[in-house]
């Protein structure tokens, strides 16, 4: 009998332990679940492999090249992809393009998506988040190894072990936040202050307003220097060489796009011995990529601090959005949120768009001067366009206010009197007695008796019924003065009131 009790006492812990999430069951995912999460953790690797493998492969072919080193080179892709910074015949190569590592981010936020939902537990989201930055860790080891293998073949020399497996690491787990917290939002939102709630959407339109202005001053840029972006190209001495400088510049693209809203926004870009800014410009030499192009040549105009109006118009922008969505005090929160927000954006995508770049010196965006400056214009102005938006609804609502409390008082003109309700008069039973002429009723009302209760009149007790007091004049007809009782009495039958008792005809 106490062995029976244990064996059910010991089945209803390990009930709880798997619902609360712990016990030795809660810690062994099921097949499905363990499928799911090899899927996050190496299908966009395996996917990536694959496809440096292929454009390794037909590139080396293109170019006459024996196969050697093709296993390095994949593997010094691969962490290229993630940002690690690759040597080559001793020339370090840090500006990577940010389109790669792009798709890299999309595909694994992608994934982790889908592995979880609003009703998912903590455990579970631990789970997806640890497959996602564990399988890319995997494969940097393995990378790494190869490149070590082959630099003993080819001119590549092995990267930083700590670098390698730091920048891995944040682009991982950079993309498995993003898609959980997509997913997770409506329920994590909950727990959020409403400031912090509505400042998302505006600041993602805040940052989406940098990126295009960056992206609009580039291709205004390129169309102006077109002629040395042809000249460029030129030099790639044939179709191969001409396809592979403008993949590369496409590539480079979203570099160079930063490195303009970071000048749009006040701060400064620097290639080599190169400097742009709203302020001035320092020329120098620049690597021969065709995109290049677009960076101005020597000091720059007067006008140039006009472009100063875009995080201007920006900020206003973001002040409206917060504005709009709350008020007072909580939409200068929202505000500063969204801007602390962006500016952290702006001060990572500085980081990531510049490194070392050879024989040709830094490509460096001021990471911090980017994220302050986007910060300061974005949260003074749009503070102040919060504010201003606030004073408007107060001073609309207060107009509101008065109208409605206009509009529920009556109006009354002048030499208007207020004309009293009029009870139709209640017929009396009894006969008119002799030589008493009806007249007509001006103004009466019916007034009951306060003695006799409603209800307690009877049609035959005259005594019972209601009281009619006359508080009128009475116009006696001319037809009628100073007849005799006999036509007194023929026009009584057609006055207002009936000699009988009334009947519906009447």
């Amino acid at each position: 009998m106490v062995d029976r009790v244990q064996r059910r006492a010991a089945r209803g812990d390990e009930r709880r332990s798997a619902e609360t999430g712990r016990g030795p069951q809660a810690r062994v995912p099921d097949p499905d679940e363990a499928w799911a999460l090899l899927a996050v953790a190496f299908r966009p690797a395996a996917v990536t492999i694959v496809l440096l493998s292929a454009l390794i492969v037909v590139t080396l072919v293109a170019a006459n090249s024996d196969l050697t080193g093709t296993f390095g080179a994949i593997a010094a892709s691969w962490l290229a992809i993630h940002q690690v910074p690759v040597t080559v015949d001793g020339t370090v190569l840090g500006v990577l393009p940010l389109i790669p590592t792009a798709g890299m981010v999309w595909a694994v936020a992608r994934g982790c998506a889908g592995a979880v939902d609003v009703a998912s537990s903590r455990r579970r989201v631990l789970r997806v988040v640890g497959a996602a930055v564990g399988g890319p860790l995997v494969i940097t080891a393995i990378s790494l190894a190869v490149i070590a293998d082959a630099s003993a073949v080819i001119a590549l020399w092995p990267p930083n072990t700590l670098a390698a497996f730091g920048w891995v690491l944040f682009v991982h787990l950079l993309a498995a936040g993003l898609g959980v917290v997509v997913t997770m939002w409506p329920t994590w939102s909950a727990d959020l202050p409403a400031w912090g709630r509505n400042a998302v959407r505006p600041g993602l339109r805040a940052l989406t307003a940098i990126i295009g202005a960056g992206a609009a001053l580039v291709t205004v840029s390129l169309l102006v220097e077109w002629s040395t972006v042809g000249g460029l190209l030129e030099r790639g001495d044939g179709v191969v060489g001409l396809l592979g400088l403008t993949v590369l510049s496409v590539l480079y693209l979203p570099n160079v796009v930063i490195g303009a809203a970071a000048a749009a926004m006040g701060g400064t870009a620097d290639i080599g011995n190169v400097s742009v800014s709203v302020f001035g410009n320092v020329g120098g030499s620049l690597p021969p990529l065709p995109v290049l192009g677009a960076v101005p040549d020597g000091a720059a105009g007067g006008a140039w601090p006009a472009l100063l109006t875009i995080p201007l118009l920006i900020g206003v922008m973001l002040g409206r959005d917060s504005g709009r969505r709350v008020a007072g005090q909580e939409a200068l929160f929202t505000v500063l949120a969204a801007a602390a927000g962006v500016g952290v954006v702006a001060a990572i995508l500085g980081l990531v768009a510049g490194g070392e770049l050879g024989a040709f010196g830094t490509v460096r965006i001021t990471w911090w001067v980017f994220g302050g400056l986007t910060f300061a214009w974005l949260g003074f102005v749009g503070v102040i366009t919060a504010v201003v938006i606030a004073w408007f609804r107060g001073r609309g609502a207060d107009d509101d206010a008065d109208e409605a409390s206009t509009d529920e008082e009556e109006p009354h003109l002048p030499g208007e009197e207020e004309v009293p309700a009029i009870a139709a008069p209640v017929p009396d039973a009894s006969p008119i007695p002799a030589g008493k002429a009806p007249g007509r009723v001006i103004d009466a009302e019916l007034v009951e008796d306060p003695e006799t209760p409603a209800g307690a009149a009877a049609p035959e007790d005259d005594e019972a019924q209601a009281e009619v007091v006359v508080d009128a004049e009475v116009e006696e007809d001319p037809a009628t003065a100073g007849s005799d009782a006999s036509g007194e009495a023929d026009h009584g039958a057609e006055g207002d009131l009936p000699r009988g008792s009334a009947t519906p005809s009447d």
